[in-house]
Parts: C-alpha cells; sequence; structure tokens
C-alpha cells in the first residue's frame, strides 16, 4: 500500500512543533490513528528513527493514519529539551492536532512511544482524554517502575526485547503485572534495546495490538 505523506506543524504552547502525518494513499473513509513519540533528543532520537518510521510504515499498511512529530527543540521544532515535561505537553498537541484532522476517527485515536518516547506516551495517555489504547516500546525501567503504581486505564501494550541491556526480562514481567488490565507484555527475543532487525516485528506486534482496540 502507497503511502501519502503531509508536512504539519503543530502548536504546543505556542512552539511551533513539526510533524508528518502519513495515511494510505486514496482512502476515502476516516481512519483511526496513532501518534508516535520517538525516543530522547539528547541521544540522538528524533521521527526518523528506524523503530518510529517502521511503526509508521506498517500502521498505515494495516489501514491506520500515524502521526510523528518532533519534540520541541529536535528538527524544525521550536524551542529546547524539557526533560519530559515539555515533551508530554508536545504529545498531547500531537494528540489534539490528530483528532481534528478530516482524515481521522476522533473516537478511534492510540500512542505509541518508543523508549524516551514510550514514557512520553504513557504519561500523555494519562494527560488526554483522545487515546484510547497505548503501545510502549522498551519504556526506560526507572519510569516503567514509577508507572506501575499508577492508574493508567486504557489498554497498555507493553513490549522489551530479551537483550535490552537496561532492563531485565524478569524484572519487566513483574512490574507488567503490576498494571491494570487491560494490559499484556511482549518480549522480542534476541532483541535489544534498538531492535535492529527485528523492527518489522516489533511493528506488527503493535500495528496488531490496535487494530484490536481501535478497530472495533
Amino acid at each position: 500500500m502507497k503511502t501519502e505523506t503531509q508536512p504539519i506543524t503543530i502548536d504546543s504552547d505556542g512552539l511551533r512543533i513539526e510533524a508528518l502525518l502519513e495515511t494510505p494513499e486514496g482512502a476515502t473513509d476516516k481512519l483511526p490513528g496513532v501518534a508516535l513519540c520517538h525516543p530522547h533528543p539528547r541521544y540522538g532520537g528524533d521521527m526518523n528513527n528506524e523503530v518510529i518510521t517502521a511503526l509508521s510504515r506498517r500502521l498505515v499498511a494495516d489501514g491506520f493514519a500515524a502521526l510523528r512529530f518532533n519534540f520541541r527543540g529536535v528538527g524544525n521544532s521550536e524551542g529546547e529539551f524539557s526533560y519530559g515535561s515539555g515533551e508530554t505537553d508536545d504529545a498531547e498537541a500531537a494528540l489534539d492536532a490528530l483528532a481534528l484532522r478530516e482524515e481521522v476517527d476522533a473516537s478511534r485515536i492510540g500512542v505509541a512511544g518508543y523508549s524516551f518516547g514510550a514514557a512520553v506516551a504513557v504519561q500523555a495517555a494519562m494527560g488526554s482524554s483522545i487515546p484510547l489504547a497505548l503501545v510502549a516500546i522498551a519504556c526506560p525501567a526507572p519510569q516503567f517502575r514509577a508507572f506501575s503504581g499508577m492508574e493508567i486505564l486504557q489498554p497498555k501494550l507493553f513490549i522489551l526485547g530479551d537483550h535490552d541491556h537496561n532492563f531485565p526480562v524478569e524484572q519487566f514481567r513483574f512490574l507488567a503485572k503490576r498494571f491494570a488490565d487491560p494490559r499484556r507484555a511482549e518480549v522480542i527475543n534476541g532483541a535489544d534495546h534498538f531492535f535492529r532487525g527485528q523492527e518489522d516485528e516489533l511493528s506488527e506486534t503493535a500495528s496488531d495490538f490496535f487494530a484490536e482496540w481501535l478497530k472495533r
């Protein structure tokens, strides 16, 4: 399936945030949508990260609208790094923008993030009424531990590589059980924190989860 890509600008607290809306070419019906949060800007993370682009590509192939965006201070987005607080505002602004798009069904929107972006996506899910499903990929262990004691009502999928250098699988599985249902924890065998060469498997797992909850 071919992809139609539209550069758009999102307003986040008066900052212009750079974004790309990707949809199946020729789609006529309103689409479920997913906002995608990229990894840590201080370590080179942006909306063109391999995991984020692979997930966007798979979502579009499966009939979703995918919104990739650069956090404040990244690429052509205004502002500067805000240690997660401002980035959560950016994610919530991206969800607002996605819900207003004429191509998108505002009642069927999810949010996903990878690494630092996973922690931001979880916080955005708690702070916004828009997302109905959440995927957190390789969420850093300290944040994951903190989130496990919070009330997160949306259906949740947590994904980790079994060779993640910062998060032992046993600890991940234990903490995942502390989240309220509905929740799932998936481990990608042979993958480390970066999922190199396994982006397609990861993306299929995430897209199937969103289809389960956003295509009802």
